[in-house]
């Protein structure tokens, strides 16, 4: 609850999952609209296994932008390290270097701090994907990227 505040702040407006006052349905309404102007071609993709590929060493430098806190920086790390036991097993660790545990208190904000840069790669003003008229609509780890094409099959 304290960090969320400082990156929702810098969240693209594109990005709908695990947000506070977003949701799937927001999501899909903004794909309607794009689809009513005309938009028609959608891509939808999800990320297989995201939660499980996060790289604790890439997340932890985009955390280190916002936060200078060393013993918020620790507590961060000390979560992606915790062990996660599941039917008795248990998995990860001190030793483990990628992933955040879905189901975490703060996974999905991890999330989405990791796929920002992609938000704001697709949302550049005059960038390649704007230049082509490429949106992108992201709830937690799918997305549908959106541009006019004349023959293709609409997913929704």
């Amino acid at each position: 609850m304290v960090i969320e505040p400082i990156f929702e702040a810098d969240f693209e407006d594109s990005s709908y999952g695990f947000r506070p006052k977003r949701s799937a349905h927001h999501a899909i309404t903004a794909i309607k609209e794009t689809i009513q102007k005309g938009k028609t071609g959608i891509l939808d993709a999800d990320l297989s296994a995201y939660f499980d590929t996060i790289l604790h060493d890439k997340l932890m430098i985009l955390i280190g932008k916002r936060i200078s806190d060393k013993n918020v920086l620790h507590l961060i790390k000390m979560w992606l390290k915790a062990p996660i036991v599941e039917d008795g097993k248990t998995k990860g660790g001190k030793k483990n270097h990628v992933g955040t545990p879905q189901g975490g208190v703060i996974s999905p904000l991890l999330a989405n701090i990791y796929l920002h840069l992609v938000d704001k790669i697709v949302n550049k003003k005059g960038g390649i994907f704007e230049q082509n008229g490429i949106k992108i609509v992201r709830y937690a780890d799918d997305c549908a990227p959106r541009r006019r094409v004349h023959a293709t099959r609409t997913v929704a």
